[in-house]
């Protein structure tokens, strides 16, 4: 096991295209690293350079606090997992386990213990026989990590990995991640542009756009306190909320009504904010109907479409007068609209109207012009 540091990493194409911008990271000693982001963000290149599969342009990539730019990627001592399994057709499982053990010239006795480990850790050791042809998705995957695990690595480095499998599939092979991740110990970076796979797995989560970290923190961090407008957007489903607005001297101005600001937030803002972004998550907003007899100020909304999910309903409504932004992913008939996440007794129906409770304890502010946080 061994930390991963990135140095100011820098992939300039020869086309001119920069894939990855300066990052600069510190992945610690058996840590579970998630790189996130919309296609073309710049993951894969960050991780295929940690790899050694893409040249560094500039910066510097350690390994175990060993300078790795130089070094081919066999002599790196990382396993990595691809997207397509890029398992051998024609050998067995045990076979494809053990065939990076092979390369290495393990002897047969300390390979074949190996490999029956890693099976009994990941539950295939009735498939030792069998072809990859004769197995599931899920179970194909296991393979492909049996073989990462038995060169026991210093790293491991994954490529959307689950991208593959149906959605009941994917809900179960992170659970196992995550408990082999305990077991193991092995500082590990994963690669994908779910955002569920990010929350679920990651201890940390890097957040990426056009080559450049936007933030590096917790799940819940992120959720709670992102540093911009497109880590806002990008994290969390639906997406948050973006309306037009201004802070003035402890109050929130929404369209033509004022709301006073939490204690909190007017502690963080300057006196003479003016123009700001306001972002609410969807859970801001609850049917006032069920909401009971608390303070949170009201607002009749007029309801689109609603959601039935079981255990919430999501409601996209338009409120009169408030000035929304469209930063999210959000269909096109449903733009300008605000996603609310409601109790399912919800009378909430589409075509009419719906007076909804506001909770500003949940409001972030943001920079209309650059987008960056107002909120530590």
């Amino acid at each position: 096991m061994a930390s991963v540091d990135l140095d100011h990493v820098t992939k300039d194409f020869p086309d001119g295209t920069r894939a990855v911008d300066e990052i600069e990271l510190a992945i610690a000693d058996g840590e579970f690293m998630i790189f996130v982001g919309p296609s073309g963000c710049g993951k894969t290149t960050a991780l295929r350079m940690v790899a050694g599969l893409e040249k560094v342009s500039s910066g510097e990539i350690r390994i175990g606090g060993v300078a790795v730019n130089d070094l081919d990627p066999v002599e790196r001592d990382i396993a990595m997992v691809f997207q397509n399994y890029a398992l051998y057709p024609h050998m067995t499982v045990r076979d494809n386990i053990s065939f990076p053990l092979k390369m290495q010239g393990v002897g047969r006795r300390e390979s074949n213990g190996r490999v029956n480990d890693a099976a009994r850790l990941l539950g295939i050791e009735e498939l030792l026989h069998r072809k990859p042809r004769e197995l599931s998705g899920g179970q194909r995957q296991r393979v492909a990590m049996g073989r990462a695990i038995v060169r026991h690595p210093q790293a491991f480095l994954m490529d959307e990995p689950l991208s593959n499998l149906d959605a009941k599939l994917r809900v179960q092979m992170r659970a196992e991640l995550v408990k082999l991740h305990a077991r193991l110990g092995v500082t590990t970076i994963y690669v994908t542009h779910d955002q569920t796979e990010a929350m679920t797995l990651g201890q940390r989560v890097a957040v990426l756009s056009k080559g450049v970290v936007q933030q590096v923190d917790t799940p819940q961090r992120l959720y709670s306190r992102p540093t911009n407008t497109f880590v806002a957007s990008f994290i969390g489903s639906p997406a948050m909320n973006f309306l037009r607005g201004r802070a003035v001297r402890g109050e929130l101005e929404l369209g033509d009504r004022r709301f006073e600001l939490p204690a909190e937030v007017r502690d963080e803002i300057e006196r003479e904010r003016g123009d700001v972004l306001v972002g609410l998550r969807p859970e801001a907003f609850a049917d006032a109907l069920l909401a009971g007899t608390d303070e949170r100020p009201r607002l009749h909304a007029d309801v689109e479409i609603t959601e039935q999910l079981g255990p919430e309903t999501l409601a996209y409504v338009r409120i009169p007068g408030f000035e929304t932004m469209e930063l999210g992913e959000r269909p096109v008939e449903l733009a300008g609209a605000l996603a609310a996440r409601l109790d399912p007794r919800t009378r909430a129906r589409p075509g009419e109207t719906v007076e909804l409770a506001l909770d500003l304890e949940q409001v972030h502010l943001f920079d209309r012009e650059t987008g960056a946080s107002l909120l530590r």
